[in-house]
């Protein structure tokens, strides 16, 4: 038995994927046949983390530093 009623459409839509755009829908193919994953292949793992944008932990701390050096409490409208 098989889900795809008309797999002509379906290749249709693969080949005009981007290779990466290609491994999600693998991957998230297999989520929905397998059910939850419990590994992430490293290769996936960092192309994630190259998409993540990069974090100033100085300012970061800083601006926390701010936040919490503030004398007013939050809702405060004074």
């Amino acid at each position: 038995m098989t889900a795809a009623h008309d797999y002509d459409d379906v290749h249709h839509l693969v080949e005009q994927l981007t290779p990466d755009q290609l491994v999600e829908v693998r991957a998230h193919a297999l989520r929905l046949v397998t059910g939850r994953r419990t590994f992430v292949p490293w290769s996936e793992l960092r192309r994630t983390a190259a998409r993540l944008p990069r974090i100033d932990y100085t300012e970061f701390r800083s601006d926390v530093d701010a936040a919490i050096d503030q004398d007013a409490l939050f809702g405060d409208a004074r």
